[in-house]
């Protein structure tokens, strides 16, 4: 387990405590600090472990490493599975409704009787729930709003968790012998933003025997993460993993291995139109190849790779990140495809946090950190003032941060510049929480909302394009407000935020925090095309937070994105010279 994984497995447990009668809720704020204090780890946290260097750390006792320990070295804790096996199925259904916390749902539980989420929406029709003290009709309605959000988005995982369960399987089974490729496919490989399972395809030699592939099938169902076996075979292989995904793994001789993956990678979109091209000149193409048809014969056509097939076909390769049917055909086909931004592109973070607001560490800190991952610069953006549940900052604090930054930036004179931002509020009118003054005397700014997300859209948007006209305004964050799995976005016309954001020069952010990922990649190509410039911000509170740059990444390429349409791929004296120039024209 990474230390995301080890953090988030702490924070369960201290939702599981909370859920359980009489807990001692010493022990559940001991397990929420634990957690910060692992999200907030330097360092490989197995290497931390193996070298003994967890003792001493501020938050961790020595039950609490021990529960770290195992949670390392099982990829499971003890406690948790007996906390699970515990909970009654029908809190652990509820605590996946948006906005419903662990205090409320042992009140439904204690008060309404229910055991299922099928009875407790009967419940909420009956209008039984909305009479429980402290609810009332609105907390009702979002009830059953959030059930229906649970409902659409049943077993779906976050694509973090998808790629860290794949890559770990992927990476010790690259290590048998027999194997000659072996890839990600389906939603993963296209890194959409949820997944519901997860594919894989590997090769052996063509001439290689049956005790090849029964042995390769009997290593991937014994991993420790395997949780159950749901079919084995020497081609295919299907389990349960420990966090509930389901897994495939399809085992082909090496010459069908392009077109397997290619199959399996998807999508049902892409391939529709694909094939629909290849009879057009004659040929077919499924799982097992691509075939030229003449007289009523297949040839198979020998691909090596997943360009040999685009190729034969007459197009250029499409990465799997654009196969959704959303023109890549007809581009791939014209030679017009863009050339996608890679993370090697980046040259700084912007929407960074730091222990002026929320953040867990220090602008040093955070500073150093981006260095050690090849950054420039850093844009630090800690909260305004309205977020005091964020310890949001006054003007007076900016003025203070300002000077700890001008000492930094001559510490690293340079080598590394940290620019002065923040996170400003967009309060319910559309204004900001700091007056332009204040604005006016940083780098740059993030606008965003936090608050008031039940408006109605049209309000809420117009609330959005206020803040999009303020000349001071830079960058939109996470403009939707959505937690993936977690709660829909707040109802927005983001078809007239972009046409605004296009208008006055205003970005708008891919929020690259694996719960967000917004804007979401079906509207990125759409402010691309307006010509608006697309920063990729990690958000991060947490050194462990720079990292989530990759999953932003995933993001842009889904929407089309070149370099040149990435804010944050200009150095540091372009982007300087951007922030001016626009602010200068407004």
């Amino acid at each position: 387990m990474d230390k995301n994984q080890v953090a988030a497995l702490l924070e369960e447990i201290a939702v599981l405590l909370t859920l359980k009668e009489g807990s001692n809720s010493f022990e559940i704020r001991a397990y929420e600090n634990a957690a910060r204090a692992v999200g907030s780890l330097e360092g490989e946290i197995g290497q931390l472990v193996r070298e003994g260097k967890l003792k001493g750390t501020p938050g961790l006792g020595p039950t609490l490493i021990k529960r770290i320990e195992e949670a390392v070295t099982t990829e499971h804790i003890a406690f948790y599975d007996e906390l699970v096996a515990n909970t009654p199925q029908v809190k652990l259904d509820m605590l996946r409704i948006p906005g419903l916390g662990p205090k409320r749902i042992n009140l439904i539980y204690q008060q309404v009787n229910v055991t299922s989420l099928a009875e407790l929406e009967q419940a909420c029709k009956d209008d039984k729930v909305a009479h429980l003290p402290g609810f009332g009709k609105k907390t009702q309605d979002k009830i059953l709003q959030g059930l229906e959000f649970v409902s659409q988005h049943a077993d779906r995982y976050l694509y973090s968790v998808g790629e860290a369960e794949g890559e770990r399987i992927r990476a010790a089974l690259v290590e048998q012998p027999g194997v000659v490729r072996l890839q990600i496919a389906g939603s993963l490989r296209r890194r959409r933003e949820t997944v519901k399972d997860i594919d894989m395809v590997l090769s052996v030699d063509d001439q290689a025997g049956s005790d090849v592939r029964r042995a390769l099938m009997d290593f991937f169902t014994s991993q420790p993460s395997v949780k159950a076996i749901t079919g084995k075979g020497e081609t295919k292989s299907s389990v349960i993993l420990q966090s509930g995904i389901a897994m495939d793994l399809r085992v082909v001789g090496d010459s069908q291995f392009p077109y397997t993956l290619h199959h399996f990678t998807g999508s049902r979109e892409h391939h529709i139109p694909l094939r629909r091209r290849a009879l057009s000149m004659d040929m077919t193409i499924n799982d097992y190849g691509l075939f030229q048809m003449k007289d009523g014969q297949e040839t198979l056509i020998p691909c090596k790779t997943e360009a040999d097939i685009y190729a034969a076909l007459q197009m250029d390769y499409v990465e799997p990140e654009l196969r959704e049917d959303t023109g890549e055909i007809d581009a791939a086909a014209r030679h017009a495809l863009p050339t996608l931004v890679q993370e090697s592109d980046l040259r700084g973070v912007l929407h960074v946090h730091s222990t002026w607001s929320d953040g867990q560490n220090s602008i040093r800190e955070m500073a150093e950190a981006c260095i050690a991952r090849g950054y420039s610069y850093m844009g630090l953006t800690d909260h305004s003032k309205l977020a005091s549940y964020a310890n949001g900052l006054h003007a007076d604090d900016l003025k203070r941060q300002g000077e700890e930054i001008d000492r930094l930036n001559e510490e690293f004179a340079g080598r590394f510049h940290i620019l002065k931002g923040t996170e400003c509020d967009i309060l319910r009118d559309g204004t900001l929480d700091f007056d332009d003054e204040t604005l006016a005397s940083l780098d740059f700014v993030v606008a965003s909302i936090h608050s008031n997300f039940n408006l109605p859209q049209a309000e809420q948007t117009q609330r959005m394009l206020r803040a999009i006209a303020n000349p001071y305004v830079d960058i939109i964050g996470h403009s939707t407000g959505r937690i993936l799995l977690g709660r829909p976005g707040y109802p927005l016309d983001l078809d007239q935020v972009i046409e605004a954001a296009a208008e006055h020069g205003t970005c708008i952010e891919i929020n690259a925090h694996p719960s967000r990922l917004d804007l979401d990649w079906r509207y990125v190509r759409k402010a691309r095309d307006k010509g608006i410039q697309i920063p990729i911000d990690p958000d991060a509170h947490a050194l462990v937070g720079i990292d989530d740059m990759r999953y932003g990444i995933g993001v842009a390429r889904k929407g089309w994105l070149r370099a040149s349409d990435v804010l944050n791929t200009k150095d540091f004296e372009a982007l300087v010279t951007f922030f001016h120039v626009r602010r200068s024209k407004k």
